[in-house]
């Protein structure tokens, strides 16, 4: 049986970790300012965080990303 998923590269890996980091800290610190260029910072984590799902949900059903 042929299996059409596999695991995502070692970079998307480490930019998905890098934005879940950023979500991490905005949400449970208070290291990150409350706004970065004029957004709140909220808003920007809970991007990151989206985009985190989304980037390693691709890459475990696109081959080579």
């Amino acid at each position: 049986m042929r299996r059409s998923n596999q695991a995502p590269r070692m970079g998307t890996i480490f930019v998905a970790a890098l934005l879940t980091i950023f979500a991490a800290l905005v949400f449970f610190t208070n290291v990150i300012p409350g706004s970065i260029a004029g957004i709140a910072s909220g808003t920007l984590a809970l991007y990151a965080a989206i985009a985190a799902f989304l980037i390693l949900l691709i890459g475990a059903f696109v081959k080579g990303v």
